[in-house]
């Protein structure tokens, strides 16, 4: 214990949304902003805006996003941090926040499937954001098991997140495959739960749909951190 509160004065951990310091309680989040923060409480919201989104593209079982995203809002920085800052601990933290939350929602959901990254992406950022997430998800769902090989990006493409609507299905066609029939085979006749990191559009979400909707029996729902308020 006294170590770790020498740590904490040599390197001080500071709040990921406002960038005070933390508290020895704390985890990431202060706790004035962790009370503030703009949950959308999807999961008890049946017809919400994010499966609305989606309505007539796919047949998601449930979507659900843990708070509201705006670039104009400091807890845009959580995305950032966790995407793009090597924010992984906190990917862990507030997936496992995302799945406390829908346990009750995604009670039947056999596997969780993160949407991949190129590999090219995965080697130069060090980690996929939305495995990182799913594995919070994960622990929050009292371990239901992960499946990243179900999926594979098979397209290099530009980062959907300053494209127009109408250009972010252009940049993800044809960009995802199955990885293999045999994949296929694993998750017959099972809920998935499809993980990613931002609800914009839905174009990625649709595109992975499309792939999955193919395999005797399946069911996906899909889950996101974020989801951007129009």
């Amino acid at each position: 214990m006294i170590l770790k509160e020498f740590a904490e004065l040599l390197f001080p951990r500071k709040c990921c949304v406002c960038g005070e310091i933390l508290e020895m309680d704390e985890q990431h989040i202060c706790q004035t902003c962790l009370s503030d923060i703009p949950y959308t409480y999807f999961w008890n919201w049946r017809e919400n805006p994010a499966e609305k989104i989606l309505w007539g593209r796919t047949y998601f079982q449930n979507v659900v996003s843990l708070f509201y995203y705006s670039r104009d809002n400091d807890y845009s920085r959580l995305v950032r941090k966790v995407k793009y800052e090597n924010g992984i601990p906190l990917g862990h933290y507030l997936g496992r926040k995302l799945g406390e939350f829908s346990k009750d929602l995604f009670s039947d959901v056999d596997l969780i499937v993160p949407v991949p990254v190129h590999p090219l992406r995965c080697f130069t950022r060090g980690y996929n954001q939305a495995k990182v997430i799913s594995q919070g998800i994960s622990s929050g769902l009292g371990g239901v098991p992960l499946e990243c090989s179900l999926l594979k990006r098979k397209r290099y493409s530009s980062s959907q997140t300053k494209i127009s609507m109408d250009a972010k299905w252009e940049n993800v066609k044809g960009s995802f495959a199955l990885s293999s029939p045999k994949a296929a085979e694993r998750v017959k006749g099972k809920h998935i739960l499809l993980v990613d990191d931002v609800l914009t559009s839905g174009a990625t979400a649709q595109v992975c749909f499309e792939l999955l909707q193919h395999i005797e029996g399946v069911r996906v729902s899909f889950a996101t951190l974020a989801f951007v308020q129009k």
